[in-house]
């Protein structure tokens, strides 16, 4: 399970490309800083490809689990998703952070709360990918469980993390997350 000591290195790293991408630098004028490498992901193309396809049918048996609002088909999908996630092009990664999600909404529904907050805490320890530094880490669980004084320290945490996922002028991020 990845920490703040593995991730923040590897945002920082992230968040450089991404900076000198958009100040126009190219390539050829300057070494440029690398994507940081993400230690968890397969070795082999063709899990990469596996993964693809048992991920995308895992993606739509969840939503139209979800949709229908069978949990119990939500949960048996999500911790499929999750148990695959080594097949993943980008492991532990935004489909990491989606897949504990919608798990710790369904367990919360079913109030769950320590299973809520465990799949909470689980879901911020994710490796920095174009997804997640772009739009963020998924914040339905944080804003559900941040009532629940028993979660305050998970909450807090998964706040303070996914501020620094994401750079939103103008103190974005801040407003996003109160609402």
């Amino acid at each position: 399970m990845l920490n703040e000591q593995d991730i923040l290195p590897e945002l920082k790293q992230y968040q450089k490309v991404q900076q000198d991408y958009l100040s126009g630098k190219a390539a050829a004028e300057e070494e440029w800083p690398r994507l940081p490498e993400n230690k968890d992901a397969p070795k082999k193309p063709s899990f990469c490809i596996l993964g693809m396809l048992i991920h995308s049918i895992l993606f739509v048996s969840i939503e139209l689990s979800s949709l229908f609002r069978i949990k119990s088909f939500v949960v048996f999908f999500t911790k499929l998703r999750i148990a695959t996630d080594k097949y993943s092009f980008e492991p532990v990664s935004c489909g990491y952070n989606y897949a504990y999600t919608k798990l710790g909404l369904v367990l919360l529904s079913q109030n769950d709360i320590s299973g809520a907050i465990n799949c909470l805490d689980a879901s911020w320890r994710v490796h920095p990918c174009a997804h997640n530094t772009s739009y963020g880490l998924k914040r339905a669980l944080v804003s559900k469980l941040k009532g629940y004084p028993e979660a305050q320290i998970v909450v807090d945490q998964y706040l303070s993390i996914s501020k620094q996922f994401v750079y939103w002028p103008d103190k974005w991020a801040e407003k996003i997350l109160r609402s």
